[in-house]
Parts: C-alpha cells; sequence; structure tokens
C-alpha cells in the first residue's frame, strides 16, 4: 500500500499508510487519522479514499483550501510523488518500489478537479460531505459555485435566476474576448438548478458543451471561458449550534 509522509517546515512529522479499504481524514480535530494542529487547517479539511484503481484526495469545504503540487483542487486522484498542501503542512503521497502505479492521468490547464465523475466516487463523495454535518439539529442546505482560482469567494444562488457572461451587470462576471455578454443563467425550479444557455459560446459541464438547458448535479464542473467553477452545496447547522470550520 501507499504511504503519506507529513511534513512541516520541512521537518518529517509522521508517516501513514492509506489502505484500500478505509477512507482517510486529515484535519485539526483529534477524530481525524492525520491531525495537523494547526489554526490554517478546518476541523476535517480533507479525506483521501480509493476508488476504481486510483487514491483521491478530496476537499471538504476547507476555510483555506488543499493544494496538491500548488494548484487548488476539490477533488483528483493522486500520482506517486504528488504533494499535498493543508495549512503549513506538505503531505507527500509515495508508492513503495514494488508496488503498481496507476498511469499517470493527463492534467489540461482546466483540468484541476475533474476525474470525481465515476458513480462510486461521485455518490461516496456526496456522502462524506454530508456526514460533515452535526447530527442533532435541522441542516440548511444552500447551492453555490465555489471557484477553482485562488482568493476567490463562492457566490450562492440564491437569487431566482444567477446569471453569467462578459456583461458587468451579470452576476458572475466572466472576462475573455471571445466570451458574450450573456453565456448562460442558472435558475432553481422544483428543487433543481437548471444551467440554460444563452449567447456565444456555450458553456463546458464536466468538458462538454451544454446547447440546451440541463439540472446540475453536485460536484458538476462549469466551465466558460478561462474560469472554472464548481457546483456544491453548503450544509450548516440552523439550530444555533455552531459549525467548527
Amino acid at each position: 500500500m501507499p504511504y503519506i509522509i507529513v511534513f512541516r517546515n520541512d521537518e518529517k512529522i509522521m508517516e501513514h499508510e492509506v489502505s484500500e479499504n478505509k477512507r482517510l481524514r486529515i484535519g485539526r480535530k483529534s477524530e481525524n487519522e492525520i491531525v495537523l494542529p494547526d489554526s490554517a487547517v478546518s476541523s476535517v479539511h480533507a479525506e483521501i479514499d480509493y476508488d476504481r484503481g486510483s487514491f483521491y484526495i478530496t476537499d471538504f469545504q476547507s476555510r483555506n483550501g488543499t493544494f496538491v503540487n500548488r494548484e487548488l483542487v476539490i477533488s483528483r486522484p493522486l500520482a506517486h510523488d504528488d504533494i499535498v498542501s493543508i495549512g503549513s503542512h506538505h503531505l507527500k503521497f509515495i508508492y513503495r518500489e514494488d508496488e503498481e502505479k496507476p498511469a499517470s492521468f493527463r492534467r489540461t490547464p482546466h483540468d484541476v478537479t475533474m476525474h470525481i465523475d465515476t458513480p462510486d466516487h461521485r455518490s461516496r463523495l456526496a456522502r462524506s460531505v454530508a456526514e460533515l454535518g452535526e447530527p442533532e439539529g435541522r441542516m440548511r442546505v444552500r447551492a453555490m459555485l465555489t471557484f477553482l482560482r485562488k482568493n476567490s469567494r463562492p457566490v450562492f444562488l440564491d437569487k431566482p435566476v444567477v446569471t453569467i457572461g462578459s456583461d458587468p451587470g451579470a452576476d458572475i462576471v466572466v472576462k475573455g474576448w471571445f466570451v458574450a455578454k450573456q453565456v448562460a443563467e442558472i435558475k432553481k425550479k422544483n428543487g433543481d438548478y437548471l444551467l440554460n444557455p444563452l449567447d456565444g459560446r456555450p458553456p463546458l459541464v464536466n468538458s462538454k458543451p451544454v446547447r440546451s438547458e440541463i439540472a446540475l448535479r453536485e460536484f458538476d464542473l462549469i466551465q466558460v471561458g478561462s474560469t472554472a467553477m464548481q457546483f456544491l452545496y453548503q450544509r450548516s447547522v440552523t439550530d444555533g449550534a455552531s459549525k467548527d470550520s
């Protein structure tokens, strides 16, 4: 089995084996398998799990993000010698010399968080995120778009219609020579969030052009021009209990 070496300020802190049969939680709380005592690390920050021949790192909507080889990620498979950065800690993912390594996957410029489209991994990821909510209290769920570039705040889909395009009045302004003023809109209908292409080059969802209205699924990756966004649900407790993030 592969293993993780944890470093802080270039000092080796620990080693931890990674198993195909058990999820590996990473965070500040003592309940995690890898505990990182750092104020920049969320209570349950990220997880490594196994699906169809690959180990995936998944960020749990953490406050300060998870990076693989200096790229901000939400979920993607790990390759030999990848460096995962969480707060001031660096985790090196290593296959042993006698182990067969999975074929390297090909990354494109916008391929930061894809590779989560297998049904098993998508459902396990949804379950893992849902488990982060406190067991007691009523859960509030809000749809949102998170951006894959650093220092970008998420956009919550609370309005009846959220517009995307190059128009300065759009809810999500996307710059670029070939980006139409109104590329698409997202509207809520009967509990679903529908992406409707409007003008110009169609938006991409999971790397495929969308030419007619579709219902978004959690973890879908939306690309308009050079801007990549991910459709997610934020879950929080609303009965006065605070959620430590």
